[in-house]
């Protein structure tokens, strides 16, 4: 009983054949949406509904190679997907920072990320994630080259805390 799908974790786009669950699922009448990280490219991309790239910021200890998300921003141009970079640090921020000046025609979001995914009390990470989520809130209502963002919460780790596969 659903009509929406979000396709994520690692990197989707690594897996050639998603290609195919794309396929029936539009088939179906079933709406896509897919996150990945913008450094590769599937032709399948063009059969989403909802494409958000989210490079990964230095905290991730990866290296982004813009020319690569260039080229898969241009070949998705008439979609207009969204670009989300996930925040731990100032560092990441100075890196979203980057990111959002050098498309600033896309949609961008910021998210915090969560820098602790092995505790088990909920409570304290929701605590925690919140206390994030209001700094990261605060860094961007008084920078002026963030234009039209949205900094958003990672909600699964609200509703589940770290709980995985969900």
């Amino acid at each position: 009983h659903f009509d929406f799908v979000t396709i994520s974790g690692g990197n989707p786009a690594l897996l050639k054949n998603l290609g195919e669950l794309v396929t029936l699922l539009k088939d179906k009448k079933v709406q896509t949406a897919l996150e990945t990280q913008g450094s590769k490219w599937q032709d399948w991309f063009k059969d989403i509904d909802f494409l958000t790239l989210s490079p990964k910021p230095p905290s991730s200890q990866m290296e982004t190679d813009f020319n690569k998300l260039d080229e898969i921003i241009a070949q998705l141009e008439e979609k207009q997907p969204n670009l989300k970079v996930v925040v731990f640090n100032e560092e990441d921020l100075a890196y979203a920072k980057k990111v959002h000046l050098r498309y600033p025609r896309l949609s961008f979001c910021l998210q915090v990320g969560n820098d602790d995914s092995m505790t088990v009390n909920n409570d304290v990470l929701r605590s925690n994630l919140l206390a994030k989520y209001e700094w990261l809130v605060e860094k961007t209502m008084h920078d002026s080259e963030f234009k039209s963002i949205r900094v958003l919460p990672q909600l699964h780790t609200y509703i589940w805390g770290n709980k995985r596969g969900v």
